[in-house]
């Protein structure tokens, strides 16, 4: 009798051929229960002796993950499919972090107060500072002030700007401003180079064959690369606004929220990029469960192919519907190789990649893998759902209240 009920759970629980609207019934059914697994796997992830009840709870977490992504929040308005994207890949977020957390064998510790104060290590094992200090760990995939990264380079702050919370705060506040007017601009900019194909929901091809080969080129490598500065503004408005939030509302200290990137502009390898440059937001989940397997099956080369792999599985979720995952893991994959290609040139001729040269290649690669996965994401309409958070249009405001102050009326960029 007990085997039939829970086999009729289990049932229930995998049986999801549709799509449910988002209510109050529907969140605490499907939305909720991922969230509260997670949570418990960072509990437990700082207690000692409990590597089986994360082995034995990582199922439960995976099942309620897959589940909550046939929640429509969208609520069948294609216009909206951001929500239903953002919501699949905030699942597997979920579902990979907890993965790692699952089959750690390191006990999780947060190094608090920051670095350079007075901390009580034998107070970091209780259960209520690990319910406590896993908020932190939920909304800290670098790890900043933890025992567990490997190998991360951490951007340096200004000085000043973490010098006290409310410098901090102004600061954070002004480039906030800054990153979600620039944001906003750069998709504008995409969608209105062609409202018809690829800047609607529908979606359409970066290339226009009516024009001549140079120009249909030059015109998907700049839109590429709006594309590309859009996903920089973006990830930095957000983690200024978390940053804030933190500070003021959590009392966090400003160290623990320092730059997410290190001018990546300035790379000149593909290894400086990945490696240093671009967050570093996915490193430890991609090591952990790409580079390791990977490594042992096909030595440390195959190991970078395999990391890079698994951040292609990652974003390709952000598709949400239609695309090639080919295109979208071969980007990916394709970057692996090209980290790998490096260390080998090292290895053959004893210098790193790098200078005048070594930044010739490393856009050159991007642009060769980079170019068919951002035609990707235009043909399934993505650009169309890629707006700040509520649909508000900041850049375009900025650009009609300066027509209107400097007495113009109208707005060059009026839809």
């Amino acid at each position: 009798m007990m085997a039939s009920r829970t086999f009729c759970v289990v049932k229930d629980v995998l049986a999801m051929s549709h799509t449910v609207g988002l209510t109050m019934a529907t969140f605490l059914a499907y939305i909720l229960p991922p969230f509260v697994c997670q949570y418990l796997m960072g509990v437990l992830v700082q207690l000692e002796g409990t590597r089986f009840y994360r082995l034995a709870l990582l199922p439960v977490t995976l099942c309620f993950a897959w589940r909550a992504t046939f929640v429509d929040l969208a609520g069948g308005d294609p216009a909206l499919a951001q929500k239903n994207t953002q919501l699949v890949t905030q699942m597997g977020s979920m579902a990979t972090r907890s993965a790692v957390w699952a089959f750690t064998r390191l006990r999780y510790e947060r190094h608090f107060p920051p670095v350079g104060h007075n901390r009580n290590k034998s107070d970091s094992g209780r259960l209520y500072t690990a319910c406590w200090n896993t908020w932190d760990l939920l909304i800290n995939p670098r790890g900043i002030g933890w025992n567990w990264p490997r190998g991360l380079v951490v951007p340096k702050p200004a000085s000043s700007s973490t010098d006290s919370r409310i410098a901090f705060v102004l600061s954070s506040a002004i480039v906030f401003v800054f990153h979600i007017v620039a944001f906003d601009a750069c998709m504008q900019t995409v969608r209105s180079m062609s409202p018809d194909t690829f800047g609607s929901v529908q979606g359409g091809s970066l290339f226009d064959h009516t024009l001549p080969p140079v120009l249909e080129l030059s015109r998907a490598v700049f839109i590429s690369l709006l594309v590309v500065a859009s996903a920089y503004f973006g990830l930095q408005y957000i983690y200024n606004f978390l940053a804030i939030v933190c500070v003021i509302a959590f009392h966090q200290h400003p160290s623990q929220w320092p730059p997410l990137f290190d001018a990546p502009w300035l790379s000149t390898s593909l290894s400086e990029l990945w490696g240093r440059r671009w967050h570093q937001m996915v490193r430890d989940m991609v090591f952990t469960l790409g580079y390791r397997p990977f490594q042992f099956l096909f030595g440390p080369l195959g190991g970078l192919v395999g990391a890079f792999s698994v951040s292609g599985v990652f974003h390709n979720m952000e598709l949400g519907r239609g695309g090639y995952a080919v295109v979208v893991l071969g980007f990916w994959a394709m970057n692996g190789v090209g980290v790998a290609l490096e260390r080998v040139w090292k290895r053959v001729t004893g210098r790193r990649v790098g200078g005048m040269w070594g930044r010739a290649w490393m856009v050159g690669w991007l642009l060769l893998w980079g170019i068919p996965m951002v035609n990707v994401y235009a043909e399934v309409g993505r650009f169309s759902a890629m707006s700040v958070v509520g649909g508000y249009e900041p850049s375009l405001a900025l650009v009609g209240f300066v027509r209107r102050c400097i007495g113009v009326e109208g707005s060059w960029w009026a839809r």
